[in-house]
């Protein structure tokens, strides 16, 4: 299913959309009219796991206010991850977020798995080229991509930023990418010009 039926179909079910998914939608032309809900409120539903990075054992479980914690947490717990699912996730392909701190490269990273076939892998590859440090690889057990993001490459993110502005950076980003590739999809064109007009860089 599409996009653009994804959203309806939510619509359809009475849920809100927030207003980065309407003016993305208006800027496509695609007709959908609706509630409107903030992506802090969105995000409310969240199920977050500290979990310890050597084992892999559940630490123990958090609620939604945890998203209001900074960034700067995992640096500082550098033995952990979180871990974030949300049903809103489905939309962008993805089940869930870890999000930790890199002690190799120094940085903050974001991991998932992205439930899009093989035969992306040269669109995906043109897509991360522009953030730094990206990684890609396709997983043939799970049939996804494994994805490994540096936050502070997205939009608006740096480390003083809570964890409910990342995971909303990180859907605004997935959302856009998608988007990008169903459009080519249809075309059944090379990555036109315009798509570094649509995904923001630091």
């Amino acid at each position: 299913m599409s996009l653009p039926n994804r959203l309806q179909d939510l619509l359809k079910e009475g849920q809100p959309l927030t207003d980065f998914e309407y003016d993305e939608a208006a800027r496509q032309k695609w007709p959908l009219e609706g509630a409107r809900i903030q992506e802090e409120a969105r995000f409310s539903d969240v199920y977050i796991e500290r979990v310890d990075k050597e084992s892999e054992e559940m630490i123990q479980t958090e609620a939604s206010s945890f998203l209001n914690t900074p960034l700067t947490y995992v640096k500082n717990h550098q033995k952990e991850f979180i871990y974030i699912e949300s049903k809103w996730f489905d939309v962008v392909k993805v089940d869930g977020l870890a999000i930790e701190w890199d002690e190799v490269f120094q940085t903050y990273t974001v991991l998932f798995g992205l439930k899009r076939p093989k035969k992306d892998t040269g669109f995906l590859k043109e897509m991360l080229s522009q953030l730094e440090g990206a990684q890609l690889q396709f997983n043939g057990q799970d049939g996804l991509f494994d994805v490994n993001l540096q936050l502070l490459e997205l939009e608006d993110i740096n480390e003083d930023r809570s964890f409910i502005d990342v995971i909303s950076a990180v859907y605004r980003y997935l959302f856009r990418m998608i988007m990008q590739l169903e459009m080519n999809e249809s075309k059944n064109a090379q990555i036109p010009e315009p798509f570094f007009d649509i995904l923001p860089f630091k």
